[in-house]
């Protein structure tokens, strides 16, 4: 009844504009809106828009084929409400449709009320300042405004296939395999021999130190200092990833590896490192070859004169289970030869403790959100060691930002029904400890890329509970937010300060 009295005040309105200058209209709150009836071009009845359907306006900035990508500059619009649907072409001329969404509300029929021609559109992306629909062949991108139309620019957002809900289809879209049909450590260390006597024996004496030139950092961290070792300060003496923070070698990939060995498997941590006396550790690792072999390191780190450490560290720079397990792989380096520990690769870094170098890589784009986060549980149930990357800095994931050229650990995240999942920073910093959460953005999930390794002897000690990852309270120190110079220089930063905080959520 209120939608045939509405439609008769616009029809009496053209009737009376000569008498009356002004439209006055009373809303539910018994508030008056004005407006001048000279001024009005048209009115219409527009439904209001339920949860599921698209609502505002929207200006098309891409308008892409297969064969051709057309930039429109925001000089079409698009404006939904409810189940109509306005298309405003450049020219002034307008179409309205009637939608009809489908019970999934990921896609709808448009039907033009002049020609009844059916069109369907399947929604891509919907998310804050970005809308994309397909119909056929035809992909369009849309913007909150013209002036963010006009100047977008184009990155294809997705892949132009149909989304897969099948696990099997979805891993079958892996690429970049590190296997090897030589080695079980994969095919950058299949061309190296196993360890010698002489390698082993070397890899045993606690006295022999690695080469501090393998680590990459600069001429001033030329000495091995005495620090105290505290192997499980947090966490009820279990690994935990907040044990993992890098300072000044850029192993960023390998302290997202051993964060990832944390969360996944940390009583395999506490299985391959045993102290001996009051300052040596042997810690489990595998040769080139794949075969079990033991290296042994004192509790000297790599420092600077004046006693600052290069190594990675906990909070409130406790040197710990990761401390000992880098500088065994800086050791595990300078005997085998096979390169540096500045800028170590996901899949170079795990196969020494683990003895698998079996990996595959899933690139930036290649994936639907829904795929990637299937990706993400499929790696996380199977025990991979997750790490990942994106490729475009200063994106807002939560409280934090996004870095390029930086490796993070993959996690569940704490707040599914909020996020995707997490992806912590090894740098550790501000009380949620580096975790970003991944909102289901295409602008934030285009970025991503992962590599996921296989397991290999840590697989018997897989947690079972595994869950979003909660860090663990402490009292932030000084030296929690330590990044070098070479460090900030590397990420083209100034300073990497407090982020903004937000209260935890269980």
């Amino acid at each position: 009844m209120k939608r045939n009295l509405f439609l008769f005040a616009i029809f009496m309105m053209g009737c009376v504009a000569t008498f009356a200058q002004r439209l006055d209209i009373t809303l539910d709150d018994n508030s008056i809106v004005s407006f001048d009836v000279n001024k009005i071009k048209s009115m219409e009845f527009m439904p209001e828009s339920e949860p599921g359907q698209l609502s505002g306006y929207w200006y098309l900035g891409w308008r892409v084929m297969s064969s051709s990508t057309t930039h429109y500059n925001g000089d079409e619009k698009w404006v939904f409400n409810g189940t109509v649907m306005k298309l405003v072409k450049a020219s002034g001329d307008e179409t309205v449709y009637d939608l009809e969404y489908a019970d999934n509300k990921r896609s709808f029929k448009a039907v033009p009320r002049e020609s009844g021609a059916t069109v369907t559109y399947n929604i891509v992306a919907c998310e804050e300042g970005l809308l994309v629909l397909k119909s056929g062949t035809i992909t369009r991108h849309f913007y909150k405004s013209m002036a963010a139309a006009h100047d977008a620019t184009f990155v294809t957002p997705f892949p132009n296939r149909e989304e897969f809900t099948d696990t099997t289809k979805v891993w079958a879209l892996k690429s970049s395999s590190s296997h090897s049909s030589t080695s079980p450590m994969g095919n950058h260390y299949a061309k190296y021999a196993a360890a010698t006597q002489a390698q082993k024996e070397w890899l045993a004496d606690p006295n022999n130190q690695p080469d501090p030139k393998l680590a990459d950092v600069g001429s001033e961290y030329d000495r091995w200092t005495a620090k105290t070792i505290t192997l499980y300060p947090l966490n009820n003496g279990n690994p935990t990833p907040a044990d993992v923070n890098q300072h000044a070698i850029g192993d960023c990939c390998m302290c997202a590896v051993f964060a990832s060995f944390a969360y996944i498997y940390p009583d395999f941590i506490k299985s391959i490192i045993t102290k001996e006396g009051t300052s040596t550790y042997i810690v489990k690792m595998f040769d080139p070859k794949g075969n079990p072999i033991d290296v042994v390191v004192d509790n000297k780190l790599l420092s600077k004169s004046n006693g600052e450490c290069a190594q990675v560290s906990g909070k409130n720079d406790k040197y710990n289970w990761a401390t000992i397990m880098e500088k065994a792989l800086m050791k595990w380096l300078t005997c085998f030869k096979t390169g540096g520990l500045g800028g170590i690769g996901t899949e170079h870094a795990a196969p020494p403790f683990t003895g698998d170098g079996d990996s595959w890589a899933i690139s930036p784009g290649k994936l639907f959100n829904g795929e990637l986060t299937m990706v993400v549980d499929y790696a996380l149930k199977n025990g991979m060691i997750s790490v990942g990357g994106f490729n475009k800095g200063g994106i807002i994931c939560g409280t934090l930002e996004t870095v390029t050229g930086h490796a993070f650990t993959v996690m569940y995240t704490r707040q599914p029904s909020k996020y995707c999942f997490s992806m912590r920073n090894p740098w550790g910093i501000t009380s949620v400890d580096g975790v970003l959460e991944i909102a289901d953005k295409r602008t934030t999930m285009n970025t991503i890329d992962f590599r996921l390794v296989m397991p290999g002897a840590a697989a018997p000690y897989k947690r079972q509970d595994l869950g979003g990852y909660i860090p663990p309270k402490f009292v932030m120190g000084k030296n929690d937010r330590r990044l070098s110079p070479e460090m900030l220089k590397m990420y083209n930063i100034d300073s990497y300060g407090p982020a903004i905080e937000e209260e935890d959520e269980e």
